[in-house]
């Protein structure tokens, strides 16, 4: 589908830590960058990026591979789409190889146009025509300036669709904008689902649309809709306003998450720009673990009356199942973030984040306060029920320091509190440890060994192609084996791709698991030089002939046993002796 010089191309323009950051926050270590791992939780950053080599690898879980493969495993694309997604990003013009079927955007490209260009349909309507006045009078009484709903790039649907149907299926979107519940059927003709309100898009983390929220400006109901589920849009999986909060995110370290789309969108404006908001739902595991991709300082938005109480404590149970301590800022009654800011100002909710409680703490203090009232039977009650609680936190150090917290504001024993809540303790909910990677074989078993080489050879290979002779012939007269991994190295070892071609090459050759292994040599070899790389080349191809030379000497054992003729055992004598080692 794509020529090589293409594939070329993109992968030169294409900045890995540039496509990879707009998903996780990173930050520089020595050559490399590091960052939490978006495939796996964890607190400590075992995430690896190599913008010299192109490639990235967790230590952790192991996940690797090129920039393809990390926009194939992260957005779910083919191949393809992950190439024809760059070349859009970077500017490359994709021809098509001659010979080759001429191949028509995917579904997933043209539900992504299509929103695109709905949104644009949208803004278009809110501020340069009359229909959009209506809303526009509206954002004025909400206090939203025009710079900050352009930010959000904010719109207004018309009551006649026939406008939008006519731009999309000028551009042939018509189907794309069906799969995302964008047009519906309505008797012999298409309407748009959110005729008649003001329209939120709703951004993914590198900025494109995936659905869109819209609000009625009279008393119809519902007040609110969203999007239907598509291939672009999960309200259980995405935030409203992360685009725009990014920055600020990684600036000051923090999150707070509303429910509604002006209050994020007031938050944002009066300061608190690292705002996003939930999409109709209550907190989800997904939407957290998302989040802890920037930062693990989550801080949660709640009403201040007995309803956003139990809320706080619902949402206490998701945040300790996403391995996460949050906490809750409550806002006052009659109030909620877009009306405090407005009546009270910005100093009102920067007080509230200043006495923003974690979540397990405000948990226990609430039921040791219920049980004071309860007698000895109703404290044992509640110390029951915090050990559990307790048992699904998963860092170590944060259960110690909890549970002696918790102990003392229940006025149990530590000891029996620490003894029930491990009872409930996941065995599994640990923090995964870096692994540590050498660049040489390591004293493993015999296949291992082989295996190791081989991988390391394969990314020697794809990082300087002025050794793939040296190693080609290093390989001449080996066993090697009849894997994948062997043919390809073998393959590669002969051919005259180029580094970005090699790496295309392999990206549509490897499963995630095997590019785990690439990638972990890959990363590795961002801090070896040529002369360096040589060594270790001459050190893996070593390893490979001890092996072979280990086998032989296995076989004539087996040999020796089965055959009484001396020259069995003459045969393993001398191969023991050097007379069988490679030269």
């Amino acid at each position: 589908m794509f020529d090589d010089s293409q594939l070329e191309e993109i992968r030169a323009r294409a900045d890995l830590v540039e496509v990879i950051g707009t998903h996780v926050r990173l930050r520089q270590a020595g050559r490399n960058h590091i960052g939490l791992c978006p495939f796996h939780n964890e607190k400590t950053p075992s995430f690896t990026v190599s913008r010299e080599r192109g490639f990235f690898h967790c230590f952790g879980c192991g996940a690797g591979g090129t920039v393809f493969n990390f926009l194939m495993r992260m957005e779910g694309l083919s191949f393809a789409e992950a190439v024809q997604a760059l070349a859009t990003r970077y500017g490359v013009t994709l021809r098509e190889q001659q010979g080759a079927p001429r191949a028509d955007p995917s579904a997933r490209e043209s539900a992504m146009r299509a929103a695109q260009i709905a949104s644009e349909f949208y803004a278009h309507v809110l501020w340069r025509t009359s229909t959009g006045a209506r809303a526009r009078e509206y954002l004025e009484r909400r206090a939203i300036t025009r710079e900050t709903a352009q930010t959000f790039n904010l719109g207004f649907a018309p009551g006649d669709s026939s406008s939008l149907v006519r731009a999309l299926e000028r551009r042939g979107l018509r189907a794309g904008a069906i799969a995302i519940g964008l047009l519906r059927q309505s008797g012999s003709q298409l309407r748009d689902l959110f005729g008649g309100r003001l329209i939120f898009p709703i951004r993914d983390s590198a900025g494109r649309v995936i659905g869109f929220g819209g609000r009625v400006l009279d008393q119809r109901l519902p007040k609110y809709i969203n999007s239907p589920e598509s291939t672009l849009y999960s309200k259980a999986r995405a935030v409203y306003g992360l685009y725009e909060a990014r920055a600020a995110i990684g600036q000051r370290e923090r999150v707070i998450v509303v429910e509604g789309y002006l209050d994020a969108i007031a938050l944002w404006q009066a300061g608190f720009r690292e705002t996003v908001a939930t999409l109709g739902t209550s907190l989800t595991v997904e939407q957290l673990r998302l989040l802890a991709r920037y930062t693990p300082n989550i801080l949660a938005c709640f009403d201040g009356d007995s309803a956003g109480q139990r809320a706080s404590l619902r949402a206490l149970r998701v945040f300790l199942e996403a391995q996460l301590l949050g906490r809750a800022i409550f806002i006052p009654p009659g109030y909620d973030p877009d009306t405090l800011v407005r009546e009270r100002g910005a100093p009102a909710f920067g007080q509230l984040i200043e006495r923003a409680q974690w979540l397990v703490e405000y948990y226990v203090r609430r039921e040791g306060e219920q049980a004071a009232a309860n007698g000895p039977g109703g404290r044992a009650q509640a110390a029951g029920r915090v050990a559990q609680t307790l048992g699904l936190i998963a860092n170590p150090f944060e259960f110690d320091l909890l549970t002696r917290r918790a102990a003392e504001i229940l006025g149990v024993r530590e000891e029996l509190l620490r003894q029930q809540a491990r009872r409930g303790r996941p065995a599994t909910a640990r923090a995964a440890a870096p692994a540590q990677v050498e660049t040489a074989p390591r004293e493993e078993p015999a296949e291992e060994m082989r295996t190791t080489a081989q991988w390391a050879l394969l990314a020697l290979a794809t990082s300087y192609p002025e050794l793939r002779g040296q190693i080609a012939a290093g390989l001449a007269g080996l066993e090697m084996g009849e894997s994948k991994r062997t043919r390809l190295l073998i393959d590669l070892s002969a051919s005259e791709l180029s580094q970005a071609q090699a790496e295309a090459y392999l990206t549509q050759h490897l499963d995630s698991t095997e590019q785990g292994r690439l990638s972990q040599h890959m990363v590795e070899l961002a801090e070896v030089d040529l002369a360096a790389a040589r060594r270790l080349m001459q050190e893996y191809l070593q390893a490979l002939a001890r092996w072979e030379a280990q086998q032989r000497l296995r076989r004539l054992r087996l040999e020796a046993r089965e055959d009484p003729n001396p020259a069995a055992a003459q045969a393993v004598i001398l191969h023991r002796r050097g007379e069988g080692k490679p030269s």
